[in-house]
């Protein structure tokens, strides 16, 4: 099972949809979303007011949900673990609670381009995108 962050979902949606296949993701795996991604892509289409492309994100990840992608939502447990993760390594909420959702779900790694997330290295693995090729 692999979690993949915000980077990663923007990275499929933006530049390279092929990052949100199954296959890319190392089938039979399921990648997981949890709703802090979610709320942070849509919130930067709002932001800008590009309504149109915060519609085809909702489309698209309503498409990956019907196709063993999971949209885990923030319950009490993992905001527990993720508060207790952040007291004990530092960094931002999002990456905790990133984090939090990968323990959580038993992920084997998290799939993130960003650096801050490597802070939880000891708790969960931490991969980014071009280390996808050396687990293929």
């Amino acid at each position: 099972m692999i979690v993949a962050n915000t980077s990663h979902l923007i990275e499929g949606l933006l530049h390279n949809a092929e990052l949100l296949s199954k296959e890319t993701l190392i089938a039979p795996d399921l990648a997981l979303y949890e709703t802090v991604n979610v709320t942070e892509v849509l919130t930067g289409f709002y932001a800008i007011n590009d309504e149109k492309r915060a519609a085809k994100t909702k489309s698209l990840l309503q498409d990956l949900t019907q196709n063993d992608f999971t949209i885990v939502a923030l319950t009490f447990k993992i905001a527990d673990l993720a508060a207790s993760l952040r007291a004990k390594r530092g960094g931002r909420l999002p990456d905790a609670i990133i984090a939090a959702t990968a323990i959580d779900q038993a992920a084997d790694f998290i799939y993130s381009q960003d650096e801050d997330l490597q802070r939880f290295s000891e708790d969960i693995k931490v991969l980014k995108l071009e280390q996808n090729q050396t687990l293929a």
